[in-house]
């Protein structure tokens, strides 16, 4: 059963003077994305941090009715966020990512298990296994290979990985040199050995979604690349799949 993400609510902030206001989002306790950037400007509003009221409906318990001309049950969390930016083949848009405290998250958490959803407008046929560090063959790192922003040679650049699944890999990196890298692009990837597992895997890929955030700590934009794989050669599909079903099957004993 797919885990529920999602509950639609509204949104609101204030930033430079100007309320912004979005209704019926698919809001999750990371956060909010495709939104339009509206009257923002990707370029002065990106890494911006603002307070975010959530607008979420609760809904009534099942096998209880609600009073006749009651007003809906809404519930309200505030929460900082920073203002991120997306981009994919078919435009740009904007996305907030939530620094939501302790019991902001407990309430949220809770309304998405009572009354969330997950978009079947994108299901994958796959969920994506997150990064886990106790799994000893889990990859935690992904070596890109691209070309130079000049094009006379192949730049490596390591990257660390979100999550994984037997379509595709979310990673981000703070080197600078990913900034290149644009949706639509074709890579090669390689995933980290790490253990008992000692085989590189190589893979092209195709780049799906850019995301970019700003560190809070140091400043530098730290740029996620959601990537859908697309071509295997036979030795690396063979270890690619002996990999994951590594994975599950520690997963499994451990769930």
């Amino acid at each position: 059963m797919i885990e529920k993400v999602f509950v639609k609510g509204h949104l609101s902030f204030t930033i430079d003077g100007q309320d912004i206001e979005f209704l019926n989002q698919n809001i999750s306790v990371k956060g909010v994305t495709g939104l339009s950037w509206g009257k923002l400007n990707p370029k002065i509003h990106f890494g911006r941090g603002v307070d975010v009221k959530l607008r979420l409906p609760v809904a009534v318990a099942e096998g209880q009715v609600a009073p006749p001309n009651a007003a809906p049950q809404v519930l309200t969390v505030t929460t900082p966020a920073h203002i991120m930016r997306e981009s994919a083949v078919n435009g740009e848009s904007m996305s907030l990512k939530f620094t939501m405290d302790q019991a902001g998250r407990e309430k949220l958490s809770s309304l998405v298990q009572k009354s969330g959803h997950y978009p079947t407008e994108y299901i994958r046929k796959y969920p994506r296994i997150p990064s886990d560090s106790l799994i000893q063959t889990f990859p935690l790192r992904v070596v890109l290979i691209t070309d130079s922003m000049d094009g006379t040679f192949q730049v490596p650049i390591i990257f660390d990985l979100d999550n994984l699944s037997p379509n595709g890999v979310l990673i981000h990196t703070e080197n600078q040199a990913a900034l290149q890298l644009v949706p639509g692009a074709y890579i090669d990837l390689i995933l980290e050995p790490r253990g008992s597992f000692q085989h590189p895997i190589r893979v092209q890929g195709l780049i799906c979604r850019v995301g970019d955030e700003l560190s809070q700590v140091n400043g530098n934009i730290i740029r996620y690349l959601g990537i859908k794989f697309t071509r295997f050669e036979e030795v690396d599909r063979a270890a690619f799949l002996e990999l994951l079903k590594g994975i599950l099957e520690r997963i499994k004993t451990h769930t």
